[in-house]
């Protein structure tokens, strides 16, 4: 199952009513570290970010057995290595059969949301976008780039959550989730059921097969658990190999003196392992130096930003209203995009647009020519900032001579 990309239009901008810069990671650093409720984003009126409501405790289902005769279990929903800036994008298991009438509760035990979402298209459907053109500007046509919008059902859900396979059933992205109100999915008829995470639908797929009522079970629980911690092992040493394969610069000397370096933006190739960090994390270089970025993790989307001292980036997202209401996510073209040129001088804003993304033919190289002596951040959008934080670089480079 790969994730679906529809062709997009081009939808000239509406009018905008007061629009809220969010970038994407600070949502998920400010809701989940609250533990708001996704009514802190929904409820009409109110706006993302505001810290106006007390933190709200996690509901815990009861796995096992329950008072219906039907079982409730487990499937966990993505894992990360904090210290070492990896993330597993995939379901622990991802592969798991169990009962007509019997329900999985699709729990997070991170630290953080990781932009997840649990999503089950009809029998013979397709997984979703995460962009679509902005609906209420279809039919009308300009020149210049598409106004594209988070997907609204992953701020809202799709449907009850019942997987019969007639419907899209699906849950909000983790982020806009409510905590006092779990994933938990039921299944009432027989079948194989593929479901995956919209934003990483390229990698993060699994199936539940639901066999008759009655019927013995092949593993419990407590076997799941055991092969999912045996495997999230495996996975966390698989990408601290990607980390030493790459934590090195490569050079390649140009006939005018100067170094082309090699670095890597991101890491994991096609498996559900993400290494979300520039690698390596700090590199001196010499004005008339340039660095090519390489991307080395296709369908999770990096880019390479820098942004003069003292100047504001632009927000990768702002948060508008549709006419109903209720929130409209707007992706920012200039994020999205490529901004500022292939020079990098320290001032502006030099943007590399979203990477990696093979579906959308988006590149996987970006170089970048640094002509001025300083010390400078460059950091992924989605994954960090530029004062360091999470996916970012420090990047000195010297005056030439």
């Amino acid at each position: 199952m790969t994730r679906n990309f529809r062709s997009i239009e081009r939808p000239v901008a509406a009018a905008a009513a007061a629009p809220l810069a969010v970038n994407r990671r600070d949502i998920v650093r400010l809701m989940g570290g609250a533990g708001l409720a996704a009514a802190s984003l929904m409820a009409f009126g109110r706006r993302a970010g505001a810290q106006d409501a007390s933190p709200v405790p996690a509901a815990t289902p009861v796995i096992g057995p329950q008072a219906d005769g039907s079982t409730l279990w487990k499937v966990g929903v993505g894992g990360m290595d904090m210290a070492n800036g990896i993330e597993y994008h995939t379901f622990f298991p991802n592969d798991i059969t169990i009962n007509e009438g019997d329900s999985i509760w699709f729990g997070e035990d991170m630290p953080m949301p990781g932009f997840h979402t649990v999503t089950f298209p009809p029998t013979g459907g397709e997984i979703p976008p995460i962009f679509i053109p902005d609906p209420e500007t279809a039919g009308t046509v300009v020149a210049g780039p598409p106004k594209l919008i988070i997907n609204p059902f992953l701020l809202t859900g799709s449907g009850p959550l019942v997987v019969d396979g007639s419907a899209l059933v699906s849950s909000t992205v983790d982020v806009f989730a409510d905590p006092t109100a779990p994933w938990i999915f039921s299944f009432p008829t027989a079948g194989e059921y593929a479901f995956a995470c919209v934003p990483h639908s390229s990698v993060m797929q699994g199936k539940v097969t639901v066999q008759a009522k009655g019927t013995a079970y092949a593993k419990d629980q407590a076997a799941y658990d055991a092969e999912s911690a045996t495997r999230m092992a495996d996975l966390q040493k698989q990408g601290m190999d990607e980390i030493a394969k790459y934590n090195t610069a490569t050079s390649t000397k140009k006939d005018d003196g100067t170094t082309v370096w090699g670095v890597t933006l991101g890491a994991g190739g096609d498996s559900t392992v993400r290494v979300q960090r520039y690698l390596p994390g700090e590199l001196e270089i010499t004005a008339g130096d340039s660095i090519q970025f390489t991307h080395q993790a296709p369908g999770e989307p990096h880019t390479v930003s820098l942004i003069g001292a003292g100047e504001t980036a632009p927000e990768d997202n702002t948060i508008e209203q549709f006419a109903d209401g209720s929130p409209k996510v707007v992706q920012s073209m200039q994020t999205f995009l490529p901004q500022g040129g292939t020079t990098w001088s320290g001032k502006g804003w030099l943007n590399s647009g979203f990477m990696g993304i093979p579906q959308l033919g988006l590149p996987s190289e970006f170089e970048v020519l640094f002509d001025t002596a300083g010390d400078f951040i460059p950091y992924c959008v989605l994954h960090g900032d530029a004062t360091g934080n999470g996916m970012a670089m420090k990047l000195s480079v010297k005056a030439a001579g």
